[in-house]
């Protein structure tokens, strides 16, 4: 019987690449139509202090947690081998959180979106939702 090998896990191409163009496409979703954009006098990060909105519908809020479910999930595979467990399940939440909350700033500059902290929040649970989705696959 021959001496079984063992190899390192590889990382994956799928996730990396998977990752880079999802990430694309929240920056395309978020930011369009990409006209228009102007300083307004209201600070990037406002929103985070402001009240939370007074409309708005589930629709919205389950749009934006499914949203950045698979962002958090492949950013957790895309870190594998070389980041694992609770490591590359902070460091994917820290990047949703840190991609949502750019995204909602920069909507400070268009003047057909609305920056919101509901948005903010529920973008940055899909991403820790997917992350720990990630993290037990990996």
């Amino acid at each position: 019987m021959l001496p079984q090998r063992h190899h390192p896990p590889h990382p994956s191409t799928f996730a990396r690449v998977g990752v880079l163009v999802y990430g694309l496409l929240i920056i395309y979703a978020s930011l369009y139509p990409f006209s228009g954009w102007h300083d307004n006098g209201i600070a990037p990060w406002a929103f985070l202090s402001a009240p939370l909105p007074y409309y708005w519908t589930g629709f919205d809020v389950v749009t934006n947690i499914v949203g950045y479910i698979p962002l958090g999930m492949l950013a957790v595979l895309a870190l594998y081998p070389r980041v694992r467990g609770v490591a590359a399940l902070l460091i994917a939440t820290a990047g949703c959180v840190l991609m949502s909350g750019a995204m909602e700033g920069l909507q400070t500059f268009l003047p057909s979106r609305v920056s919101s902290n509901l948005d903010f929040y529920t973008n940055s649970g899909g991403g820790l939702i997917g992350a720990l989705i990630g993290w037990r696959l990996s």
